[in-house]
């Protein structure tokens, strides 16, 4: 090797420690910066022809990346964006029911209302007494609107969140557009890598929003998708979101993927030319924010409110609908029953179980009354539950025509008859196919007197007053009844009628404890079915108690849920955290190690010098000769 060889050698090696140094004095620049990942710089031996010349140059500035372990921090990151946003939101609903046995809360409005009606019931006379009852009455109906408020409320602040959410991706979105467009254009190795760096940090932002997945095959061939095959950016093609905000959420906003017909906002996801893409339909989003507030705005909160409506429900029909029964009736072998429709209103419910022979199965069937017959037929649902037959029967033709549609309704294996005066008979077919069991129905009492013991106390004040019966005619009347349930103002104006329930042939004497008695003894021992809390129990059977049973049961569960989702958010945040100690160690710049490197290429530098000047020394000599 010649000495100009060696010189060439030597002052390569110089040019390569000189980068060298340089990256180290950028790493350790960058030590705190975000999303900066470690660079290093490869070298190669340079060659001519095949041969081997001997000096060294530079390659390439790599970045330090473990690319599987950032693939599960962008997992696991949505994973915990998710989990916070959940419990967050379930934490608010839990401290909105109040802690089971406290003093304030839903639970202690229902308890002072019930032990009201007791002491009503042990000194009817007192005007007192009955006073306490009404201011009981009205806190307990306070509690739940405002409750229920807080839902819809919360409802409205998500859809706003989404809104606010969707630009804020939009701008992540143009910045991977921004860089991938930039990393199309250069070949430079360290540039390269600074934008990388750049792009990477947007998309560990977008996994926050939304699970993602990215494929990169070269030459800009560059994508991220949702774990379930949503796009988020296909190929530089411009992809923004498109979300359009409703301003007015409240209990009979549901989401429907068709624009026209939806009370809330859908996810889209469009491109420059007018494709779009809907992420809300096919399960295309899966974990991050989004999936966490959509999950909460249509279903969690949802069923928060349908259990909300379902307690307002059934403390209004336990004091203010009366159990219709029926009688035996016989004709030849056939056998069942005669039952008076007269007091029945809209959205009642005339209750029949039969045995389906020879198997003997039970059947329940639910004949819902409707004044409305374009509402005709009622969605499935219209009882909370799902294993009865339902049938919607108009009931604005008049008694006859309704007994008509029953008949119509249950078929050949039944004889449905009109027996006169509003009474309906229904028998079996004598055996051979079925067996009737039972029949009966729950009639809702609209005035204060003179219909029973029963009395409307609470009533839909979002409605102008209206007795509530369930009606469907105008909508479900249950589906956001919790947040205008109020005490009949006819009551506020006369309490008397808390202990006076019959006027006619004789008036109640002033301290008959009849009528108290019997609003305690519901509220204390009837039980009604309530829609299944899908949500909070993750069953789906009816359930069936008492109001209180069901309240105490409501905000158990709510408590449970809370706890439950704030374990989980806790439990995924240190699963991401563990995650980003290992990435920081692999790519994150360590200082001492950096210095001890720049140590080892000073002694190489010092070394290449030293051959410099040892050449120099050697051309020297030679010229002196």
């Amino acid at each position: 090797m010649g000495l100009m060889s060696t010189l060439h050698n030597a002052i390569s090696g110089l040019n390569v420690s000189q980068a060298q140094m340089g990256i180290i004095s950028r790493n350790v620049a960058n030590q705190s910066t975000v999303g900066y990942n470690r660079r290093t710089l490869t070298t190669q031996e340079t060659s001519a022809t095949g041969i081997t010349a001997g000096a060294v140059r530079e390659t390439a500035v790599n970045r330090v990346l473990d690319n599987l372990l950032q693939k599960q921090l962008r997992t696991e990151s949505a994973g915990a964006s998710y989990t916070a946003t959940r419990a967050d939101y379930l934490a608010r609903v839990d401290t909105l029911f109040g802690t089971p046995g406290s003093d304030t809360g839903l639970n202690a409005a229902f308890a002072k209302f019930s032990t009201s009606l007791q002491q009503l019931a042990q000194d009817p006379a007192s005007s007192t007494t009955r006073q306490n009852v009404l201011a009981t009455a009205g806190s307990l109906a306070a509690n739940i609107s405002s409750l229920s408020k807080n839902v819809q409320t919360m409802r409205g602040e998500i859809e706003s969140k989404i809104a606010d959410q969707v630009s804020t991706v939009n701008n992540l979105l143009k910045g991977i557009e921004t860089t991938t467009a930039q990393l199309a254009r250069t070949q430079d190795s360290a540039t390269r890598a600074g934008l990388l760096d750049e792009r990477d940090k947007y998309i560990d932002q977008l996994s926050g929003y939304f699970d993602t997945k990215t494929f990169d095959g070269g030459n800009g061939n560059f994508s991220i998708y949702t774990t379930s095959g949503g796009p988020l950016f296909v190929e530089g093609r411009g992809l923004r979101l498109q979300f359009d905000e409703r301003f007015a959420v409240s209990a009979n906003a549901q989401y429907n993927a068709n624009p026209v017909l939806s009370g809330l906002g859908g996810l889209r996801i469009s491109d420059p030319i007018g494709g779009s893409v809907d992420l809300m339909q096919g399960g295309l989003i899966q974990s991050g924010s989004f999936a966490a507030l959509f999950d909460l705005r249509d279903k969690v909160l949802v069923d928060t409110q349908t259990q909300l409506d379902d307690f307002a429900a059934a403390l209004t029909t336990t004091l203010g609908d009366r159990t219709v029964t029926s009688t035996a009736a016989t004709v030849g072998a056939q056998t069942g029953f005669d039952l008076d429709l007269n007091a029945l209103q809209s959205g009642n419910i005339i209750s029949m179980e039969y045995t389906a022979l020879p198997g003997g199965t039970k059947q329940k069937v639910s004949f819902i009354a409707v004044n409305n017959p374009a509402v005709l037929p009622l969605a499935a649902g219209a009882t909370p539950d799902p294993n009865d037959i339902e049938y919607g029967i108009d009931f604005s033709g008049g008694l006859p025509a309704a007994m008509t549609a029953i008949g119509t309704a249950l078929g050949a294996n039944f004889t449905v008859s009109n027996q006169g005066g509003g009474v309906v008979r229904i028998l079996d077919d004598g055996s051979t196919n079925t067996k009737m069991n039972s029949l009966s129905a729950r009639a809702t009492v609209t005035s204060l007197t003179n219909n029973g013991l029963a009395i409307p106390l609470f009533v839909d004040g979002s409605n102008g007053s209206a007795i509530y019966t369930g009606s469907f005619d105008a909508g479900s009347q249950k589906r956001g009844y919790a947040s205008g349930i109020q005490v009949n103002p006819a009551i506020l104006a006369d309490p008397s009628r808390l202990v006076v329930h019959q006027t006619v042939p004789t008036t109640t004497l002033n301290g008959d404890p009849a009528r108290p008695s019997y609003l305690r003894d519901q509220l204390q021992s009837y039980e009604s079915d309530f829609t299944p809390a899908v949500a909070l129990t993750g069953s789906t059977a009816v359930y069936h108690g008492t109001t209180s049973q069901f309240l105490d049961r409501l905000i158990a569960n709510q408590t449970q849920a809370a706890s439950n989702a704030q374990t989980l958010s806790e439990g995924q945040q240190t699963v991401v955290n563990t995650l980003a100690e290992r990435a920081a160690k692999v790519s994150g710049v360590n200082s001492d190690e950096e210095l001890s490197n720049l140590i080892e290429i000073q002694n190489i530098y010092s070394a290449n010098a030293r051959i410099v000047s040892v050449v120099k020394d050697l051309f020297d000599t030679l010229m002196r000769i």
